[in-house]
C-alpha cells in the first residue's frame, strides 16, 4: 500500500521533471532544478515513512521504465531522469553517511533529511 503512495509521489514529480525537460530542448538550463525537484521528492517520500532501499528500489525502476518504449523519441527525458536517480542515490549516500557519523560519535542526534 505504501508503495502506491511512494509511486504516486514519484510519478509527481517525474511529470515535473518531463516539464523541464521540455524547457532544457528549448535552450534553458534546467539541472539546478531538477535536482531541487528530486530533493523536494526524497523529503516527501521519507516523510511517508519510506527508507533509503525503497526509495533506491523505485528510482530504480523509474531508469528502467525510461529505457523502454520512449528513449528514441524522448531522449532528453531519459537523460534527465538518469540525473535524477544519480542525484537521489548521491542524495541518500549523503544521508546515510551523516546518521552514521553522528551514530559513531555518540550524539545520535537527527538533525532532518536530505540536507
Amino acid at each position: 500500500m505504501l508503495e502506491a503512495v511512494w509511486e504516486k509521489i514519484v510519478d509527481r514529480y517525474v511529470q515535473e521533471i518531463r516539464a523541464l525537460g521540455n524547457k532544457a530542448e528549448q535552450g534553458e538550463l534546467v539541472g539546478d532544478l531538477v535536482r531541487k525537484k528530486v530533493r523536494k521528492c526524497l523529503i516527501e517520500m521519507h516523510a511517508s515513512g519510506a527508507e533509503p532501499e525503497d526509495i533506491r528500489a523505485i528510482f530504480g525502476s523509474l531508469e528502467i521504465q525510461a529505457r523502454a518504449p520512449c528513449p528514441v523519441s524522448e531522449p532528453r527525458l531519459f537523460q534527465l531522469l538518469t540525473a535524477a536517480r544519480a542525484h537521489a542515490e548521491f542524495l541518500l549516500f549523503i544521508e546515510e553517511n551523516r546518521k552514521s557519523c553522528a551514530r559513531s560519535d555518540g550524539k545520535g542526534e537527527d538533525l532532518g533529511p536530505f540536507h
